[in-house]
């Protein structure tokens, strides 16, 4: 064995073979530990993770750079060591006799490097001293470039080599079954390597314990160590608990703080469901919260230290209630601008909130204040309160005074604005009668000096409101009809036109509507305003609108009151065109009203065609109401007591009761359960409602249940989905765990759909846990089959169609074959063009630029592929139809062209001959001239 001289004297790869040997001889005499493998490494134990399970690190910062040729090739990239330019030395002559330049030999032969089981005979061989020197080694490699982010100006002289050592049985590499997205432990180092810029080298000794020497600068080469961990030693679970009113606090804003953490240690960190807490924070902050950290060794101790510090800082402070307080004199204690609260935030060192006690109509609500500190001054400010309370109960006085109720809540103001208003000003507060209450007494709470001035202020602020009322049932009494109703119907019409929002904006008022229990007796509509004329013009531009709407322009249709959501959504076209083309607005009824009547107003020039169109639109509608023959509502009677259990939490055990079926489910009131929807969907809820009822009622439904079944490796991406899309969607709706695991070929228990097949023609799958309410869980594990189903029945098939017939498949903006994907429900993809009119889909184009793939269930590809194939034939015949009549058109012009040519020749000659017959008249005629004047 090497002595600490020798070790000290050789370069760090050596020194890395050096210790594989002794790890392999030790391990054949005495058979260690993993721990204590390495006898130059002592592991601290960790209190909570049994020792042979941590990573072993050696920090060896003080190592010499590595140098070319010592080592075998690293995982990285290769690098150049910088070059030492040596100054040229002047020649001396040669003295054969010194023993500085000719030392003696050392009797004691030099200590062989035995070599470990990843270690060569070769490899030993090759461990040499560093070249000087111009003359650079042949294997010297560079460091590997720096990850960004990284100090540019780090040089080699600041770069450091460290050692981690893994033993083997903390490698996930050496695990049977190795989790999802885990490819090979080169692939993390490379991965490793890049992000980090360090240079990164690995070799296994015959015991199977991985030694790693990291050389770059410092603060990469940390991180680097914690991501190699991170990467390839086997992940462990751990629970601690917490105080219950930290959790907040560990979590952070939005899970900012969480997610730090996490980042951090390289770890996953889980608290237990809303729904899975069965105490109250409030009540019990100190009740104990498990959370689970799942990582390798260091992530989780890492990750457990800083939650203990936050835990440690926040769990010395509570929040205290202070609910013996009555809410009237809660502006009084709180002060003009909360000064009196801040004086005692500011004293004590705690945070104190008083809840916003000013509510419309009653300002006596139930509502507690909350303190948040240190326990000792939380209790102080409490204490400072309460004697502020006791002072301003026995000196505070009240005065009331009668003001129309009709202007109580323009008292109150936007948010309680106008009351804050009157106690700044004042210093008095002002309490309200409920809105139920007929009373019109108006309450001033203060000091004796300040009531006079609170009395002036309320005074002033009433005044300053102008409030007039319109009746609408005034405008129909003299017509013989219902006028109440008459009024109800203008007031629906007025709110869908938005006529009364467009008349105050003009106006600068504000009108208010009465609610839906004031409407039995009277429609009045009160306008507000600073200034009394402007409520005058919008009462009278209110008044010239409900004049043009007489009783004939209103009708009502019979439609029954489940049928009203489903024909504003399913049939909203045919509803938009029955308004239009009969110049009629419809207005659903509200939901609360529990009545079937649908109301059509006659929005039209022409009055006289008021009562055809009204006729026309109902009949339409009718006709729509018989087209919705198939939509129908069913009610069953269940106790009452259990249909939170159906419910579930967030309606996640009524999510998984539905399933897909696109239905409305109402419970209530009493016993009634009520289902809408489609005749076949809702014959299959109310099936699965019963048997859900049959289950919460004979089981308890909080018992955990567990289902476990398998599903084909190749498919389980898709079932996760980016980022975990798909996987986290059927967890939040139905409420569940899933835990899509390990690979395990071995287990032939359950049934393991057909999918990839490895290296020994088995099907690799993986275990798929769902855990929750049992109803739940079954329907998520019966919605995930149904996707591997679909996934198993995906094909993808080819056709080739000349590329000169694409854009005829294709169609202007890939109209033609969009239909095809939405009718079929497949992904059709065309080669790329340069034209940019393929096809929409966000599948890969295939490269042939002949090719088109169709890719969906193996019967909707196949008839899209059919239904291409007879589009590409029938445009085929087209083509060759166009091509015959272009030639037939070309040969009929060619002939036609010839034929004018004929005739063109031949009426030229025609021409020539009828020019010279001209030619030799006029010759004889004038030789006939000629021998007549010499006749004479």
């Amino acid at each position: 064995m090497a002595t600490n001289e020798s070790m000290d004297s050789l370069p760090p790869s050596a020194k890395l073979a050096m210790l594989h040997a002794q790890a392999a001889n030790n391990a054949t005499v005495t058979e260690p530990t993993p721990a204590t493998s390495s006898p130059a490494v002592q592991v601290e134990e960790d209190t909570f993770v049994p020792s042979p399970d941590d990573p072993i690190v050696m920090d060896n910062s003080t190592f010499e750079p590595l140098i070319a040729g010592d080592f075998p090739a690293p995982i990285g990239k290769p690098v150049s060591t910088p070059k030492k330019e040596l100054k040229p030395k002047k020649k001396e002559k040669l003295d054969l006799n010194s023993e500085s330049a000719f030392p003696s030999l050392s009797a004691v032969p030099r200590t062989s490097i035995a070599t470990g089981g990843g270690w060569s005979s070769a490899a030993s061989s090759r461990v040499k001293s560093p070249q000087v020197g111009n003359s650079p080694s042949p294997n010297r490699r560079s460091m590997a470039p720096p990850a960004a982010g990284s100090n540019k100006k780090s040089s080699s002289a600041t770069q450091i080599t460290d050692v981690l050592e893994l033993p083997a049985n903390q490698q996930i590499a050496n695990m049977p079954n190795k989790p999802l997205g885990f490819k090979s432990s080169a692939d993390v180092i490379q991965q490793v390597i890049n992000r980090t810029g360090t240079n990164i080298i690995a070799s296994t000794n015959r015991s199977g314990t991985t030694t790693f020497l990291i050389q770059g600068a410092p603060a990469e080469v940390s991180k680097a160590k914690r991501e190699l961990v991170a990467g390839l030693v086997v992940k462990r679970t751990v629970e601690i608990t917490v105080p219950a009113s930290t959790k907040r606090f560990i979590i952070g804003a939005r899970g900012a703080t969480l997610k730090q953490i996490e980042a951090k240690s390289s770890t996953r960190i889980n608290f237990p469901r809303k729904e899975d807490e069965d105490f109250n924070i409030d009540e019990n902050p100190d009740e104990p919260v498990t959370v689970t950290i799942m990582g390798d060794a260091t992530g989780i101790k890492m990750a457990k230290e800083e939650i203990q510090k936050i835990v440690g800082e926040k769990a010395a402070k509570q929040t205290i209630k202070v609910d013996n307080l009555d809410s009237k004199f809660y502006l009084f204690l709180a002060g003009p601008d909360n000064n009196n609260i801040r004086k005692i935030e500011e004293e004590c060192n705690v945070k104190i909130n008083i809840p916003a006690i000013i509510v419309e109509g009653n300002t006596n609500c139930d509502t507690v204040i909350s303190i948040y500190g240190d326990k000792e001054k939380a209790n102080a400010a409490k204490q400072a309160l309460e004697k502020n309370y006791l002072e301003i109960e026995k000196n505070s006085r009240t005065v009331a005074i009668s003001i129309p109720k009709r202007q109580h809540k323009y008292l109150y103001g936007k948010n309680g604005e106008n009351l804050k208003e009157i106690f700044a000003e004042s210093g008095c507060t002002v309490e309200l009668p409920t809105s139920d209450d007929p009373s019109e007494n108006v309450i001033i709470r203060g000091l004796d000096a300040d009531l006079v001035k609170g009395l002036t202020v309320v005074m002033e602020k009433a005044r300053a409101v102008h409030v007039s009322v319109l009746d609408l049932a005034e405008n129909y009494k003299s017509t013989g009809s219902d006028a109440l109703q008459n009024a109800r119907n203008a007031l629906k019409y007025l709110i869908t036109k938005k006529s009364i929002k467009k008349i105050e904006d003009e106006h600068n008022v504000q009108v208010g509507i009465p609610r839906s229990d004031e409407l039995e007796k009277a429609v009045n509509l009160e306008f507000v305003s600073k200034v009394e004329k402007d409520a005058a013009l919008a009462q009278l531009a209110v008044s010239n609108i409900v004049r043009n709407l007489t009783p004939d322009v209103f009708s009502h249709v019979d439609i029954k009151q489940y049928l009203h959501h489903y024909i504003c959504t399913s049939h909203r076209a045919a509803l938009e065109r029955i308004q239009s083309t009969n110049s009629v607005i419809t207005i659903i009824p509200e939901e609360e009203e529990q009545t079937d009547k649908l109301l059509i107003v006659y929005d039209g020039e022409d009055k006289s065609a008021a009562k055809a169109s009204l006729e026309a639109a109902a009949a339409e509608l009718n006709q729509v109401v018989a087209d919705s023959s198939d939509y129908i509502s069913k009610t069953t009677s269940i106790p009452s007591k259990f249909h939170e259990s159906l419910r579930g939490p967030r309606y996640t055990t009524l999510n998984a009761i539905i399933g897909d079926s696109d239905v409305v489910v109402r419970f209530g009131p009493g016993d009634k359960v009520e289902v809408r929807g489609l005749t076949k969907q809702v014959n299959h809820v109310m099936t699965e409602l019963q048997k859900a009822f049959n289950i919460v009622q004979e089981e308890d439904y909080s018992k955990p249940y567990s289902t476990e079944f398998f599903i084909p490796s190749n498919f389980s991406a898709h079932i996760i989905g980016k980022s975990g899309m798909h996987i986290n969607k059927i967890k939040d709706k139905l409420g569940v765990k899933i835990d899509i695991g390990e690979n395990n070929n071995n287990d032939k228990s359950e049934e393991k759909p057909s999918g990839k097949k490895d290296k020994k023609g088995a099907a690799s799958s993986v275990k798929v846990v769902i855990q929750g309410p049992k109803i739940n869980a079954e329907s998520a594990k019966d919605h995930i089959m149904a996707q591997v189903r679909n996934l198993a029945d995906q094909a993808t098939l080819t056709l080739k169609v000349p590329k000169e017939f694409h854009r005829l498949l294709i169609g202007p903006s890939g109209r033609y074959v969009r239909k095809l994907e939405e009718k079929y429900n497949v992904h059709i993809r065309f080669p790329r063009s340069n034209r940019g009119d393929e096809s929409p889909s966000s599948s890969p184009a295939p490269t042939n630029p002949n090719e088109i793939t169709v890719r969906g269930g193996k019967k909707d590809a196949q008839a899209a592929k059919e239904e291409l194939m007879e589009l590409y034939e029938y445009e085929k015949e087209e083509q060759e139809k166009r091509k015959e009549r272009e030639q037939k058109h070309k040969e009929y012009e060619e002939k036609r062209a010839a034929e004018e040519k004929r005739r063109a020749e031949e009426r030229a000659a025609r021409e020539a001959r009828e020019a010279a017959k001209e030619a030799a008249r006029e010759a004889k005629k004038a030789e006939k001239e000629a021998a007549a004047a010499k006749n004479e």
